[in-house]
């Protein structure tokens, strides 16, 4: 009897051969760096060189990063689940000031989410200028408490870190 062999018995008893299973190459669309959103969800992510994607928490603090939204990759839930979750972005540091609601205090944002508060109208003036009140930004109460943010020293009259 002549045996007939086909390409995938061939593949078969190579694999089985070998003791293991090949699996197909996964192709990434997004790499470090990239901001990256799944179709029909809204929410953008910034892909950090851990290979985890890190939240925007919301538009305003997209934008103190970022102008508009064409630089973002639309890539597959596939590539998406591939990624856990690192954290969130804080707002960019030396772009505005931020509050929350439901307290008065004014912040300064440094690098690494250490908000700073400004503790008089006097120092805001001399450090961010006469349109101080203009820059400041709400922060959600959910956000304020580490690991997104950390309360550090008062500022007096040194510039935050990270100011531009």
């Amino acid at each position: 009897m002549k045996k007939v062999f086909n390409v995938t018995m061939i593949v078969a008893m190579v694999v089985w051969a070998l003791g293991g299973v090949v699996a197909p190459m996964q192709v990434h669309a997004a790499s470090a760096g990239s901001l990256i959103k799944m179709a029909g969800n809204p929410a953008v992510y910034y892909l950090g060189a851990d290979s985890k994607r890190y939240v925007f928490p919301n538009q305003p603090t997209y934008n103190t990063w970022y102008a508009d939204f064409s630089g973002v990759v639309t890539i597959s839930d596939t590539e998406m689940y591939s990624y856990s979750i690192g954290g969130n972005v804080t707002f960019r540091p030396g772009t505005k000031l931020v509050k929350i609601t439901t307290d008065p205090k004014v912040y300064a944002v440094e690098p690494g989410g250490v908000l700073r508060h400004v503790p008089s109208e006097a120092v805001a003036v001399d450090l961010f200028g006469s349109t101080w009140n203009k820059q400041i930004l709400d922060l959600a109460d959910a956000f304020f408490a580490p690991p997104t943010y950390t309360i550090g020293a008062a500022l007096t009259t040194l510039y935050p870190k990270g100011s531009l």
